[in-house]
Order: structure tokens, then sequence, then C-alpha cells
């Protein structure tokens, strides 16, 4: 039996591991998966080390502890946070066979070209997604090799990160003695196993509602079109309504869960909530309705999914993808949710279903972007130069190496 592999997602509010292996039927299938609520992270980022070294070495742990004799030394890890920015880049290489015929070194010369980006000071490349290749400034082709041609053209999107940032993810691996290993953007790896082909073909965008941020990779022609991560999420309404209901951030967080509506007209008339089951004492006549509180949480909820819509305003697809929008992560399981976000992007809107065994039977789509993480590593990706389909780039992904080892 192969080694297992173990994929790890920092989130604000938990960090979600999920160990997989090598499986002769499906490539590949989960094990295991573990949670345990997080601390000292906030909106996608580390800023407490000790604290995120503590609660990922009890949780690596306890996983070892229940697989009998596995010891991790090594981690694909997620990257999230607003930090994370996008680059067009393109990169041309002259075909160097004299019959013109383009081969896979000169694919490989116009990609080092395309990511030899300069970024910004203190910035670094993690990810570079294909999107397609141009011969001779005319034919736009997914794969050159065996064409004709006088120069390649490489099109892609450079996906860089806060350095600082990624030097306190290597930081906190040297704290519990793991090398994470790859790295790969969140976003990217949760519309890996949001979005369907049919999907990334038409046009369509994933969505992940976490607890810190909210983040989105958007296709198009099986190519990525944009990718962003917003410092606002689920975390956002559980303070709106600690401060509407007057009550604790911990106190506000279960009636969330508990009652929370994300369209305050789908609440029933005259519904009412029980308060004593959150609050000892009797004095509970001052609580406001469950329509108060789903007036609360459609708000920002709201707010939220305008930022995303003025996003795709900018990259003129607001009411044109085809696909729709396909949601996950800890915020669809708010009732309504999908709802909401029909209303506001003026698209189909559908909660993401992966076709993987374990979530079939498992479906928790806070741990989609996890389960993104192992597909990306059971493709046999790694950071750097990242094609988007297997099949035609099979032969030529061999070739496709790290330009920044981080």
């Amino acid at each position: 039996m192969s080694s297992p592999f173990l994929a790890i997602d920092l989130g604000s509010a938990n960090i979600k591991a999920l160990v997989a292996q090598s499986d002769p039927r499906e490539g590949w299938e989960v094990i295991l998966p573990a949670s345990r609520k997080s601390r000292g992270i906030k909106e996608g980022v580390p800023n407490n080390l000790e604290e995120v070294a503590e609660d990922l070495d009890n949780l690596i742990a306890e996983i070892e502890a229940m697989l009998k004799g596995v010891v991790f030394r090594e981690a694909i890890v997620g990257i999230g946070g607003s930090h994370l920015e996008t680059r067009l880049s393109k990169g041309v290489a002259v075909v160097a066979r004299p019959d013109q015929e383009i081969g896979e070194d000169d694919v490989l010369r116009a990609n080092k070209a395309a990511e030899a980006f300069a970024l910004p000071i203190n910035r670094s490349l993690i990810q570079t997604a294909l999107k397609s290749y141009v011969v001779d400034g005319l034919a736009k082709v997914k794969d050159p090799v065996g064409m004709k041609g006088l120069k390649i053209e490489t099109e892609c999107l450079l996906i860089d990160a806060f350095t600082p940032f990624i030097q306190s993810i290597d930081r906190l691996g040297e704290m519990i003695n793991i090398r994470f290993n790859p790295k790969f953007i969140l976003p990217y790896a949760g519309a890996e196993v949001a979005l369907t082909a049919q999907d990334k073909d038409l046009g369509a965008m994933a969505l992940d509602l976490g607890a810190g941020t909210t983040s989105f990779c958007i296709y198009e022609n099986n190519e990525i079109l944009d990718l962003k991560v917003f410092p606002m999420g689920g975390n956002a309404v559980t303070n709106d309504i600690a401060v509407g209901l007057k009550t604790s951030v911990d106190i506000a967080e279960k009636i969330k869960i508990n009652e929370g509506i994300a369209l305050k007209k789908k609440v029933l008339k005259n519904e009412d909530i029980d308060w004593s089951i959150y609050y000892e004492t009797d004095n509970v006549g001052d609580k406001v309705t469950k329509k108060f509180l789903a007036e609360i949480i459609e708000a920002r909820l709201s707010e939220i999914f305008d930022l995303v819509a003025k996003r795709l305003k900018e990259v003129n697809r607001f009411e044109k993808l085809p696909g729709g929008v396909v949601i996950y992560g800890g915020g669809v399981k708010m009732p309504f949710i999908a709802d909401l976000a029909k209303e506001r992007f003026r698209l189909p809107v559908r909660i993401a279903k992966p076709e993987i065994q374990w979530y079939q039977g498992s479906p928790d789509p806070s741990f989609i972007p996890a389960l993104g993480l192992l597909a990306l590593k059971a493709q046999g990706r790694k950071e750097g130069f990242l094609p988007l389909e297997k099949g035609v780039f099979g032969r030529i992904a061999r070739f496709f190496k790290n330009v920044f080892s981080i």
C-alpha cells in the first residue's frame, strides 16, 4: 500500500485536514478527515504562529494516532488571504527546429519567459495558471506541440502572494517539523473540484464562503479568467449579530448556526426564537424576533455578494456566466443562501457537489478546498506552472518546474 498524503487548510474558524492514499480504481481516495477549531488565524493568514503551531501539531498527532504507525513529515498546504494577487503575463520563444515544428522545448522556453515577470518587492510567485498558447500571433491553441510556426507565445495568469506571509507558513512548518510541499492557492484548489468540466468550458464562478474570507475563481473556455479573495466572511455576520443582539460573539455564533436564515422574506409569519436556549436568565423578553435576525444576516451577506458582483462587472462577466455560480465553504450551510446569491448575481446558483466518492458520503462543503488540494497533488501538479487540464498537457507537464522555491 502506498504512503498516505496529508492536505491542510488553515481556516480562520477551523483547521481542516484530509488524508488520502492512492487507489487503483479511482486514482486516490480519502481515508480520514479531521478538523480542529483554529486560533491565531485571521482572514486566512496566521497572525499568531505559536497558537497555530500548537493547534496544528495536536491535530496531526491525533491523525497519526488514528492511522497507527504513520508519521507525516510533509503536507500539502493551501495559501489563502486577501494578499493574493493575479497578473496576466506573456512569454515568447522562437521555434528552434529548422522545419519550424514546435517542440516541447519551445513550449518550455515560452513558459519560462512568461514566468520571468518582474513582481513588486515582497511578492512571491506561487502558481502560474496556463491560459493558452498563440502560434505566430494568429492561432490560439491549447497544445501547440507538433504544429508548424516561427514563434510561440504563452498566455498565463500569475498568482502571487505577500512574501512575509509565505515565510510565516514555512516557519510554521519548521515549528512542527512538517515540510509544506507543495503549496497551492486555495481558491484555485477549491474550483478544481467544485466546478465540472462543462462549468469550466461554458464559464462559471466557484465561490468559497469562508469564515474570515470570501474568495472566487472564474473559468471560461477552460481557462482561468480571474481569481480574488476578499477579507470578509461568516465572522463578519457573527459580529453583526453580536452587536445587534448586544450579546457575546460566542452566543452570536450559536444563534447564527441554529437560527440564521439568509433571506428575511423566508421567515415564517410570527416565527420566533426560544431565547432560553442561549441565555440563562429569564429576562429574554427584550430579545429581537427571528425576522430581525434574518435582516442582520441578509444585510451583511448582501454586502459580501455585492463586492463579488462589483468584481464581476470589472471583468465584464456580471450576468454573463452560463455555468452560473457554484458555492461552497462553511457559509453555504446557511439556509436560503443560494436564493440570496441568485438575487445578487442574477445568475444560476447551486451548492457544489464534487463527484468524489468520499464527499458523496460526507457532504461537508467546508472541506472542498482541502479536497482540491488532494486532487492537485494526485494529478502530480506542483507549485509553479499548472496546466489547466490533463490529457493533451500530460506529455509536457513533466517539464513544468518551480521558478521560485518558497
